[in-house]
């Protein structure tokens, strides 16, 4: 979009016209950032120029205007204040557009000709203008990635935190699904590179990801080594080699893509890279976290999820890390062990749970003024929240060195007390008062420097010294009326009246006569004066040295600060979750390695429960080694899918180290959590929702193993009613007798209760419903049977359908169920509607009994409407004689 106002100002030129010095350097800008809208400085004001400026104002509903213009061409320009171009910049990078900041890099009175300016930032999705106004809660993620021999190796860094990470991956699939769960906001590759998998074009564009292309070079070896070495230092190094050689090359490719965007050569807030491995963690998928609504959709709907529900953090750090520690569940017993631990002590220790909290609440997003640090756009107020912290840290102590606390990564003895010693130089040297800044030269607090004090003694105290001079002048020349005295004109001088002239001093030089006095100078009045003039600007200078003093001990300390960072997120992960223990009265899981079983009584959903309150009906559930496999029979909103969402989230909770919603639960751990629930049609555009049910169970047959845990609902209904029957009986068996994991089983399919009764290690369930002469209740309670109706007509009508439809719809219900005579039509199938079992389509018709069709033909003729009452009376006596 933005490389138009390139091919403008190019065909401009070829027709011989001259830019203006101004407009060529804004098209040596641009060449060099053809795809980026260029906000370019001028004076007070960023401008636009040409498509750049009409694509900015119609998206951002500004003026467009003009610049003069080249030859007899109109130049479109529109512009904005450069204190409000943080709204307008990180709009536009909301439409998936990149920004360079273009920036005047010399004072305009000291330039000689044109101001020299250059780009100082590139602004995209994932790089923001002002990390201040990014959401707290949500990551930043650049992804990139490369295929070797049929495997995958996926790399991402947040660059406002400074999370750095890879992956191997053996399968697209898995690829796919966890580009999903980082859900990047851009992809780097190469032109082509991914042409083969047209999934991914569509997962990122589903996902609204900007895909950015680099010229293969930046993947090789040569360009890998040169940027990984500017991006990590040496002593990171050595774990991004040893982790394995063919993730280097995405490595570089990010390095490279984060060096040619950033105005620095320190990036002192990455993470030394780290390489996820899949052990000792749950398998579980960003379609099922997504579909069980415990991750939200969309940051919009971050409040409707379970994890908008379950996060009680108190920092930004707490908040990510919540998230992360639910996309990745554990499946090691000894470390969900620790964390039960830890939420048990804070259970047990209130006063010590409350001070946390409040403690927390102080602490700002360190790993984001970190990143400000890094590309030098730390605030006094990053400074002053990094010492605060620090001392929350020194006062939580009695937490992070309790035995209970062994989840928890703290820093080392040495490492705390060059914190601390960090803190205090802040807390010395930054005055926190309101109004305090850079600018006013009123930043550090007086007593920390002399050279300062002495500066700002100067600029701020100059009346007492100009009446301290004038004293000594008096004095020493024995004049009382000498006066020392300014204006914008002569500046700084000495005036004495000429009746005293004869007093004045060889080494007072006269400046100005005036009628009645003279006006006079001496060096040290000149130097005086210079230094008045200077103090401001000198003042700021110095106090903007010692301002970069002390980043530069923050960022040389940057470690450190990272691991507090991460020390603390994590605290406020565990105590959020014995937080919500309280409040909800969760339970203490007990989970086994050894057996398998999903014991629940009392179980809740916690979001719907949080809703409707005490109308929530518990729910009790046995499912073990002798009988693993569910089949949920009953109707509609009788609450089968709330029953296996919550068994779903209690095997999630548990597997994060949480407590669960259940008065007990006895629970093993899983390898792998499928859940069918939906079809992703929002991902998998072009299919079925059909196909995609019937693509995501094939995946579960492929992987499932005895120790996973399975939520199928309604597999089959997308089909004809004796392919899905036939689908759904299959799988029943084959999970049974072949799979043999814990699995729920959801189906309108009543036939297959029979099946159930017949399967060794299979149970019925129905959610428990009371049909009293036709008023029916459903009371929710899960009971161990099959459903004896399925009360769809009963639903429908909660549903609001018409009485004719409903009167309607039971009549032919009654019929389907009492006939007996039937006749199998073989028609014609249909192009839009495949049979999985041959080339017809079976439908069961009634045949109508002779003496019905006679009734049916005389209720036809009937002229109801020109009928006695009391000849409708004999004519329906008369029909009831003929039906007898």
């Amino acid at each position: 979009m933005s490389s138009q106002t390139l091919e403008t100002l190019n065909t401009i030129i070829d027709n011989g016209v001259k830019l203006t010095p101004m407009m060529e350097q804004f098209y040596q800008v641009k060449k060099n950032y053809s795809e980026h809208i260029v906000f370019f400085r001028m004076g007070d004001f960023y401008e636009v120029f040409f498509d750049d400026a009409k694509v900015v104002s119609k998206l951002l509903n500004i003026t467009l205007t003009h610049r003069g213009k080249l030859g007899d061409i109109p130049i479109p320009m529109a512009g904005m204040p450069h204190h409000a171009a943080a709204a307008y910049v990180d709009r536009l990078s909301g439409f998936g557009l990149k920004i360079a900041i273009c920036e005047q890099i010399e004072d305009p009175k000291e330039a000689k000709g044109i101001v020299k300016r250059a780009v100082t930032q590139v602004v995209s999705p994932a790089l923001p203008y002002d990390l201040e106004k990014v959401d707290s809660t949500e990551h930043k993620y650049i992804a990139s990635a490369i295929q070797i021999d049929g495997n995958f190796y996926l790399v991402a860094i947040d660059f406002t935190t400074g999370e750095f990470s890879g992956h191997k991956i053996s399968s697209s699939e898995e690829f796919l699904d966890k580009l999903r769960m980082i859900s990047p906001k851009e992809f780097i590759c190469k032109m082509g590179q991914w042409d083969e998998l047209k999934d991914l074009d569509t997962l990122l564009e589903a996902l609204g990801v900007l895909k950015t292309h680099l010229s293969e070079e930046f993947f090789t070896e040569k360009y890998t080594d040169i940027y990984i070495e500017k991006i990590i230092p040496a002593y990171k190094r050595d774990k991004v080699i040893s982790a394995t050689s063919e993730i280097l090359s995405p490595i570089g490719a990010l390095s490279y893509y984060i060096c040619s965007t950033q105005n620095t050569e320190d990036f002192c807030h990455i993470r030394p890279f780290k390489m996820i491995s899949e052990k000792g963690h749950m398998k579980v998928t960003a379609p099922t976290l997504i579909g069980l609504e415990i991750l939200p959709k969309s940051r919009e709907s971050y409040g409707d999820s379970l994890l908008g529900f379950l996060d009680k953090t108190k920092t930004a750090m707490g908040s990510r890390n919540l998230k992360q520690v639910f996309s990745n569940p554990l499946n090691d017993l000894k470390e969900i062990t620790l964390r039960q631990d830890f939420i048990t002590y804070f259970l047990e220790e209130s006063d010590t749970h409350s001070l946390v909290r409040e403690t927390l609440s102080e602490v700002r997003d360190l790993e984001r003024i970190m990143a400000k640090v890094s590309t030098n756009k730390t605030t006094p107020g990053d400074l002053i929240n990094l010492a605060r912290a620090i001392r929350v840290y020194d006062q939580l102590q009695v937490v992070f060195s309790h035995e209970k606390a062994k989840v928890l990564t703290s820093l080392k003895k040495t490492e705390l007390t060059s914190l601390k010693s960090i803190a205090t130089k802040i807390e010395k040297t930054i005055n926190d008062e309101i109004g305090a800044s850079l600018d006013k030269g009123n930043l550090i607090k007086a007593g920390s420097d002399k050279e300062r004090d002495r500066l700002a003694k100067l600029s701020t105290n100059v009346a007492n010294e100009l009446l301290e001079l004038e004293a000594r002048y008096r004095e020493e020349t024995g004049i009382p009326k000498l006066r020392v005295k300014s204006n914008n004109v002569a500046g700084y001088f000495i005036e004495i009246s000429k009746s005293h002239s004869d007093k004045v001093p060889e080494h007072f030089k006269r400046r100005q006569t005036l009628v009645n006095a003279e006006r006079y100078t001496t060096e040290e009045l000149t130097a005086f004066e210079k230094e008045i003039f200077s103090a401001k600007e000198k003042l700021e200078r110095l106090e903007r040295e010692i301002f970069k003093s002390l980043t530069t001990l923050v960022a040389t300390n940057n470690q450190s600060i990272l691991t507090l960072a991460k020390s603390i997120g994590m605290l406020d992960v565990f105590q959020s979750f014995a937080w919500i223990a309280h409040q909800e009265d969760f339970t203490k899981p007990l989970i086994s390695n050894k057996v398998k079983r999903s014991k629940l009584e009392g179980a809740w959903h916690p979001l719907i429960k949080s809703i409707i309150k005490d109308q929530f009906v518990a729910h009790d559930l046995n499912l073990d080694e002798d009988c693993f496999f569910g089949l949920i029979t009953g109707p509609n909103m009788a609450g089968k899918t709330t029953v296996m969402r919550e068994v779903a989230i209690i095997q999630i909770l548990a597997q994060v180290g949480s407590f669960v919603p259940a008065e007990l639960a006895e629970i093993s751990l899983c390898d792998y959590l499928f859940s069918r629930l939906g079809a992703s049609d929002d991902i998998l555009k072009g299919q079925s929702t059909f196909m995609v049910e019937m693509a995501e169970t094939a995946e579960i047959l492929r992987h499932a193993t005895e120790k996973s845990l399975i939520i199928l609902d309604e597999v089959g209904r997308g089909t004809s009613t004796y392919d899905g029957l036939s689908i759904a009986w299959s799988l029943v068996e084959h999970f049974v007798t072949k799979t043999k994991a814990l699995t729920l089983f959801a189906t309108h399919y009543h036939e297959l209760i029979e099946v159930v009764d017949n399967l060794e290690g299979a149970k019925n369930l129905t959610v428990e419903t009371l049909n009293k002469n036709g008023d029916v209740q459903f009371l929710y309670r899960l009971i161990e049977q099959g459903a004896s109706q399925s009360f769809g007509i009963y639903v429908a009508k909660l549903a609001g359908l018409p009485a004719s439809i409903l009167d309607r719809s039971t009549n032919l219900l009654n019929t389907l169920e009492q006939g007996d005579e039937q006749k199998v039509v073989a028609s014609k199938i249909s192009n839009d509607q495949l049979s999985f079992f041959g080339e017809t389509e079976i439908i069961v018709e009634k045949e109508i009994p002779e003496n019905l069709q006679k009734l049916e033909s005389d209720l036809s003729n009937l002229d109801v409407m020109n009928m006695t009452p009391l000849q409708a009376l004999n004519k329906l006596n008369e029909l009831k004689d003929f039906l007898q």
